[in-house]
């Protein structure tokens, strides 16, 4: 596969990437013999580059599994979503023991949100616990990771980052205007995220393309089977990006889910319900909008009825909606359901 030098790392790596999130079987809902098979499937066609975190429940675990044989064929990258000095040095250990090596190339911020900067820049706070795993030789790089542009951008003036990773899709596409400029400035590895806004978008190869347009280092892709991996590896190894009119064409194509759609991402998870959020909440939340109850199909509406009972059962603590990167209404939508089909 073509590689790329990821900024200032001077780490060759794929232009395709494997996301963790999939590679759970809480997150992704796959059992972990699938798994298994996907991430050596991947490391056979050349994928040299896996991304996971801590928060990402098993998916460590499962990716460590393979790392026992195939360590020296990859490159890991993976995070902390813990903001304390201590924690952020326990949450390492844990994915040093998980992953199952001595040393994680790319070690990540996760998830930082705006009211969190100053814990990560002050003295003795999070950035200087990555630090002290650097001087440690646990780890080799220091990354970031944000769903907010601002928060991005702000963080890599101040030079401390040698990678960033970035939701970017055709529908986001704020990064465009500075995250990617900024990376090639100032040789800061780019790494996508959400490239195929989490699934939502199922025309995996003008995804592809449409990122084949951009001076991009890695693009992480999340696949549920060897078919979906095949699929994305066939459109990424493209490098014609999009024309001006197939971008327009794309563009009206997608037009319909707006921005407040549900990725997929699962930060969500797990609910203390048992509620699978994103597909009994959110999915069939955006296949109704809209319509009225007389609208939906048959077997919409004994979708809709056979989901009342897990509806109910949700308490409104609002854990989901605290998690939710994107802000999300979960509860609203679960009452908005319940209404529609309370028949």
């Amino acid at each position: 596969m073509e590689k790329t030098r990821l900024g200032r790392t001077n780490l060759e790596v794929t232009k395709m990437g494997l996301g963790g999130i999939a590679l759970s079987t809480v997150m992704g809902g796959k059992d972990e013999e699938t798994i298994n098979k996907v991430i050596h499937a991947a490391l056979d066609a050349g994928i040299n580059f896996i991304d996971t975190s801590r928060v990402y429940m098993d998916s460590e675990t499962n990716i460590g599994e393979v790392m026992k044989t195939r360590r020296k064929e990859c490159i890991l990258a993976s995070k902390s979503h813990r903001r304390g000095y201590d924690e952020v040095l326990s949450d390492l250990e844990d994915s040093l023991k998980e992953l199952q090596t001595d040393k994680i190339e790319i070690y990540q911020i996760h998830e930082l949100e705006p009211d969190e900067i100053s814990d990560v820049m002050k003295k003795g706070g999070t950035l200087d616990a990555f630090k002290k795993a650097k001087e440690q030789g646990l780890i080799d790089f220091i990354g970031l990771t944000s769903h907010h542009t601002d928060v991005t951008v702000e963080m890599m003036k101040t030079g401390e980052f040698d990678t960033v990773m970035f939701p970017f899709n055709v529908i986001e596409r704020e990064p465009e205007n500075e995250i990617v400029s900024l990376a090639c400035s100032k040789d800061i590895g780019s790494i996508v995220m959400k490239a195929l806004a989490g699934g939502v978008i199922r025309n995996i190869e003008k995804c592809h393309k449409f990122l084949n347009g951009y001076p991009l280092d890695n693009v992480l892709v999340g696949v549920a089977n060897l078919a979906e991996l095949e699929e994305n590896l066939k459109y990424a190894e493209s490098t014609e990006p999009l024309t001006a009119q197939e971008l327009k064409e794309f563009e009206d194509e997608v037009a319909y889910l707006g921005k407040d759609f549900c990725r997929r991402c699962n930060y969500c998870m797990p609910c203390s319900n048992d509620i699978i959020i994103s597909a009994m909440i959110h999915l069939t939340w955006q296949r109704v909008k809209g319509l009225s109850y007389d609208e939906l199909s048959d077997d919409r509406k004994r979708s809709g009825n056979n989901l009342m009972l897990w509806w109910q059962a949700c308490n409104e603590c609002g854990q989901c909606e605290e998690k939710c990167p994107y802000d999300l209404p979960t509860i609203e939508r679960k009452n908005d359901l319940m209404k529609l089909f309370s028949r």
